[in-house]
């Protein structure tokens, strides 16, 4: 794996990985990040790359890049896979823009649906709104173009197809994604110690359910009943 490194401003390094490696990012990630690597402040990744933050002089660029090299030289991408979480998250299918895609399609709404529930996605980045996951593996079968008139307001726990993703908005916001469900998990909480739901790397699974099931999720949510404890789990578990 041809790995090139390059120097952002003087407190910062890119780590930059060839497309068909950009699977493996949450993973290597992951491995970074429990390296507690001196003088390293933030590890942050993008699609295809991994941006390492330091703090001068406690280290230095050519310093940092040969500890990076011995480390992805060495790197057990099965051990850090097994690090990884997998979030399941409930969604009431009665998004306001859902007939429309099936239309876009030429489709019925149960099998739009099936088809978003049906594959395992990765969060491949956090962004645009504080937790907001980018989430790839899409079916080609669902890649919706955005919407051409954005919604001046869309609900927190939305849950869209913008193009070839699919994802969450975290709080409310303006957006032009095709929202087809919502969720009633809180994807940002800021006054927690863990305030984003999702992480780089995790893998999520969308299921279906009723408005009944909606009420009672709403329901354990607000009364804070340990609910991540039901939705997140660890690859090798």
């Amino acid at each position: 794996m041809k790995i090139n490194y390059q120097p952002i401003g003087d407190q910062a390094i890119r780590i930059e990985f060839p497309k068909s490696s950009s699977a493996y990012i949450p993973s290597i990630l992951t491995l970074l990040r429990q390296k507690d690597i001196y003088g390293v402040t933030d590890i942050t990744p993008g699609l295809t790359t991994i941006t390492v933050y330091y703090q001068y002089p406690q280290t230095n660029y050519y310093r940092l890049e040969g500890i990076l090299t011995k480390l992805l030289q060495n790197i057990d991408i099965e051990k850090a896979t097994g690090l990884l979480r997998k979030v399941i998250v409930p969604v009431l299918y009665d998004g306001p823009d859902l007939k429309e895609v099936a239309d876009y399609h030429q489709k019925k709404v149960s099998t739009i649906i099936e088809e978003h529930t049906q594959p395992f996605y990765r969060v491949a980045m956090l962004g645009f709104l504080p937790g907001f996951p980018y989430l790839t593996g899409l079916s080609n079968y669902l890649h919706t173009p955005r919407r051409q008139d954005p919604r001046l307001l869309v609900d927190a726990g939305s849950v869209g197809i913008g193009g070839e993703q699919t994802g969450i908005y975290p709080i409310n916001s303006p957006g032009g994604w095709n929202i087809i469900g919502k969720t009633p998990l809180p994807l940002f909480q800021p006054e927690s110690k863990e305030p984003f739901l999702f992480q780089e790397g995790d893998t999520v699974q969308f299921i279906s359910i009723t408005e009944t099931e909606w009420s009672s999720w709403v329901k354990k949510v607000n009364e804070n009943r340990n609910w991540r404890k039901e939705i997140i789990s660890h690859e090798n578990d």
